[in-house]
């Protein structure tokens, strides 16, 4: 009688095993002389990086003003290397877009918040977020707003007690709180 059926299972695994740590052995080789590779990309980059922010150092009006020159090494040089590991120096920050002064705006756009809640005090039916959007829109044309910005300040509003929130159904409506509809000046009325 031949091997018995749990042998020849046995003698199977062991052949798939022994195939599969050959197969593992050259996975780790493969990546073994990837990384290699990528760690020498990444020590060009970094010193790649070195010489760039030197130069933008050395090329910034405030650095070149108020400090002496500074000198670039060649990549590859003793000083590249020993400073190949330098923490990033930020300069100055140019100025947000946002903060610069407009040129030709005749005055200040009041606050999200404070538009919405001087739309409030304007109505006397409660309105909904996409009606608070949308009248804010026509309101200041120049301004884009999201009906999703409008509904977080809404319940922002609510949040400090300065608006209230009425569901019908699945509509959600707002309306000044009954202390902040008080304090609020009368809308004109307009005869009929």
């Amino acid at each position: 009688m031949s091997e018995s059926p749990g042998t020849e299972l046995a003698s199977e695994y062991s052949a798939r095993i022994a195939r599969d740590l050959e197969v593992n052995a050259e996975e780790q080789d493969r990546l073994a002389t990837e990384i290699a590779a990528l760690e020498e990309q990444l020590r060009a980059v970094r010193e790649n990086r070195v010489v760039l922010e030197r130069l933008q150092q050395a090329l910034t009006p405030q650095a070149t003003a108020t400090s002496a020159p500074v000198s670039v090494p060649a990549p590859g040089t003793a000083d590249a290397d020993a400073d190949a590991v330098v923490p990033h120096q930020r300069t100055e920050p140019a100025p947000n877009r946002r903060s610069l002064p407009r040129q030709g705006a005749a005055e200040p756009k009041p606050s999200l918040v404070d538009a919405v809640h001087a739309y409030l005090a304007q109505q006397r039916e409660p309105r909904s977020a996409t009606d608070v959007a949308e009248a804010i829109r026509a309101g200041q044309p120049g301004r884009t707003i999201k009906t999703t910005v409008i509904r977080t300040t809404l319940e922002n509003l609510v949040a400090r007690n300065r608006a209230r929130r009425t569901k019908q159904g699945r509509a959600v409506f707002y309306t000044l709180s009954s202390a902040e509809a008080s304090e609020a000046p009368e809308a004109p009325e307009t005869e009929a």
